[in-house]
């Protein structure tokens, strides 16, 4: 058996430090990492794979403004795209109902091609200088709500705030240790201590219960548990959604690797709401992943 140590508060601390001023150091505006500088929060699951000694996926980054994100937003649009306007692609602050019936203002990459735009072969992406080495923390995805950056760092613009406020959209406790970066501070909350510790998944509700199904295979998969009554939980919200609604379906996958299902939802935009049922979406379903 496979002992895995993880890391102590001050590995943890430095380790964020220093990926954090190398991310800002990429930043060419100075006047956008600046902004940056000053707001950006690190939290999510990277810290509770520190915590537990395991791999980490990638670095999620919020903001702690809104102004802040937009900025930011603008600028990787650029990054990605030296010419986004002709192709259809802008940052917008729009007004949106979430599934409790709620108007937030909100941070949108809207691109024309149907929600995403990926870098054309990043891996085997072909430079002027044939010895030269691809530029870090360059975006090659963006969606809706987020921008991935190449270094495993991903940069969510669906949220923004103080982290006790960006982790009220949050679903497992264990996700809610948060990385200050101007007041070099790392919170470590007892209650997602006690979860990584007994690698119990705590369903605390969530605005996306759907997303959170598929986010509950990915931990169990892992070795996590998660009670009946946990389950229950998140079925119980998912069954208040009409997920026959294309935009409530669509909301509801977010966190949801957005490429993957993306044919589904295109499948799913032109029929009327009245066609949809669990018969029909199983088909379609059946078709395209099969």
């Amino acid at each position: 058996m496979d002992i895995k140590y993880g890391r102590k508060r001050s590995g943890i601390k430095k380790e964020l430090t220093e990926k954090v001023e190398e991310w800002l150091l990429s930043i060419k505006d100075e006047a956008v990492r600046k902004l940056a500088e000053r707001d950006v929060i690190v939290t999510g699951g990277s810290i509770a794979s520190m915590l537990l000694g395991e791999k980490i996926n990638d670095f999620d980054v919020y903001f702690k403004t809104q102004s802040t994100t937009l900025e930011i937003a603008k600028y990787y649009l650029v990054e990605f795209d030296g010419d986004p306007d002709s192709k259809g692609m802008f940052v917008e602050q729009k007004n949106m109902t979430n599934c409790k019936g709620e108007t937030e203002s909100r941070v949108c990459i809207m691109i024309a091609s149907g929600g995403v735009a990926e870098e054309a072969n990043p891996d085997n992406k072909v430079y002027f200088d044939p010895d030269a080495k691809p530029e870090k923390y360059r975006p090659v995805f963006l969606s809706q709500n987020a921008i991935t950056l190449s270094d495993k760092f991903q940069i969510i613009i669906r949220f923004y705030g103080r982290a006790e406020g960006i982790h009220d959209n949050f679903d497992f406790v264990h996700a809610m240790c948060y990385w200050d970066h101007s007041e070099k501070n790392l919170v470590l909350p007892a209650e997602a201590m006690e979860s990584m510790m007994c690698r119990n998944l705590v369903y605390r509700g969530s605005l996306y219960p759907v997303a959170s199904i598929f986010r509950m295979k990915k931990f169990v998969e892992r070795g996590w548990r998660i009670t009946a009554g946990q389950q229950l939980k998140i079925m119980w919200q998912i069954s208040e959604l009409d997920l026959s609604d294309i935009n409530v379906m669509t909301e509801q996958l977010t966190g949801v690797d957005m490429a993957y299902m993306h044919q589904l939802i295109t499948a799913l935009k032109d029929v009327h709401s009245d066609k949809i049922n669990s018969q029909y979406v199983s088909t379609i379903i059946d078709k395209i992943f099969d």
